[in-house]
């Protein structure tokens, strides 16, 4: 939806001001969309659609959603802080609250439940700005390429799954950084024995409370495992972290 939205701003015949009239939300709005900074609801999403000529397909979609995981977060973690614009900050309420209906039928909390439908509402291979590569370098030089750019970055997905505790690796590395394009042509490397890499795109939250060590930055162990329920591959890993989550009687 954020792709669409973006795509519509930007090949419109409106200047963002006028555009921003049009559909009835502020400029800034239009511009924080535009920039990637804020995912736009489906009501919001709708009117600037109209308002450019346009409107959503008829055709379903997966659902990949990255509020999902901030309000998964905000849910679970006190450290995350509340999303600043208020049409963010509606956003966020709205997915945290479908999400506890979703995971919770009987209003019980059940966070094992909540962190498995957040994922399965922002899957990583699906979220804006993904790009996937193969490299055949090791982890820890693909970490070392990635630390020698100097722009910010987060390791999640099955090496990060296996260093908080799951008792196997399987699945592909994912990577947070600033800017995905420049890091694939740097570790893009393929052959006989090349790994998947997930590169993606920060997206104020999934790169929130990663943490540095030795050298190698991963990302948050809840954000660990949300991205490793996102992937099939990586499921069982995700099982294995949450297996003692109280609320949950699986």
């Amino acid at each position: 939806m954020q792709n669409l939205v973006q795509e519509a701003i930007r090949e419109s015949r409106f200047n963002r001001r006028e555009l921003a009239r049009r559909a009835g939300v502020s400029a800034s709005t239009i511009t924080r969309i535009e920039k990637g900074d804020v995912d736009p609801t489906l009501g919001m999403a709708s009117r600037i659609l109209a308002a450019t000529g346009l409107q959503i397909p008829s055709r379903s979609e997966p659902l990949c959603d990255v509020t999902a995981l901030r309000a998964a977060r905000a849910i679970l973690d006190d450290s995350i802080a509340e999303p600043g614009p208020d049409e963010e900050m509606t956003a966020v309420k709205e997915m945290a609250t479908a999400l506890m209906r979703w995971a919770s039928p009987d209003g019980r909390p059940r966070p094992r439940s909540l962190v498995r439908e957040a994922a399965a509402a922002a899957p990583p291979l699906l979220r804006p700005g993904a790009v996937t590569v193969a490299s055949d370098w090791g982890f820890l030089r693909i970490c070392s390429a990635v630390a020698a750019t100097r722009k910010g970055w987060a390791a999640s997905g099955g090496p990060a799954a296996a260093r908080i505790g799951a008792p196997e690796q399987t699945g592909p590395l994912i990577l947070y950084v600033e800017e995905p394009l420049r890091v694939a042509s740097i570790i893009n490397r393929p052959g006989a024995a090349a790994v998947e890499v997930l590169l993606l795109p920060f997206d104020g939250t999934s790169e929130s409370g990663a943490w540095n060590d030795e050298g190698v930055v991963w990302a948050d162990p809840i954000q660990i495992i949300l991205d490793c329920y996102g992937m099939p591959s990586t499921v069982r890993m995700a099982d294995e972290l949450t297996k003692e989550w109280q609320g949950d009687n699986e």
